[in-house]
């Protein structure tokens, strides 16, 4: 069997999404049996990463994941996917309290609650697949915390424990391996 290594490292947007999903349906229409998604991204999108993470979920491949360097934010939640998550050496994770950008220049009363109800669900949402994916965690992590009030830096050994990644390792790609790319636009 060979390899499909699918490389990702960019932030979160619609055009990086776009590229993920057709990369990945791509390599399974070229004979994947699985995939391996090679990330390295400072996240993005709450709308998107949650839509990445459904779709991972939804292809009858396993989907590894590695960590090459930096998973932020989103990201994290597009890691989680993963049926098997890998962690290089000197990688780390960060989780920080969510945020809304505002492309208007005006705002009513009912447009902030519907803002707030918005990012309260995307809260609790990442929250229940954090919980749902790491469950049996050694340490677990305050999720709720880090996603609200206080950012956390995870270092690759540290993931572990806070059931995040399955193991570190300086992955190899296989020489034969089929690479397929994602890039930032």
């Amino acid at each position: 069997m060979t390899e499909h290594i699918v490389h990702f490292h960019c932030g979160v947007d619609q055009a990086s999404t776009e590229q993920l999903r057709d990369r990945c349906l791509e390599a399974v229409g070229k004979g994947a049996t699985g995939l391996l998604l090679n990330l390295s991204t400072a996240g993005g999108s709450t709308a998107l990463g949650f839509t990445l993470y459904n779709f991972l979920k939804s292809l009858k491949v396993p989907i590894r994941a590695l960590n090459s360097g930096n998973i932020e934010s989103m990201g994290i939640v597009i890691y989680l996917a993963a049926h098997e998550r890998i962690v290089c050496p000197h990688s780390r994770f960060l989780i920080h309290p969510m945020s809304w950008y505002f492309n208007q220049s005006s705002v009513d009363h009912s447009r902030i609650r519907e803002y707030l109800r918005s990012l309260d669900n995307d809260l609790q949402r990442y929250v229940n697949i954090y919980l749902s994916e790491t469950e049996g965690a050694a340490h677990p992590l305050d999720i709720g915390k880090c996603l609200s009030a206080e950012e956390k830096v995870i270092r690759a050994e540290d993931s572990l424990a806070c059931g995040i990644a399955h193991r570190v390792e300086q992955y190899q790609f296989p020489e034969d391996a089929v690479h397929w790319t994602v890039s930032a636009n």
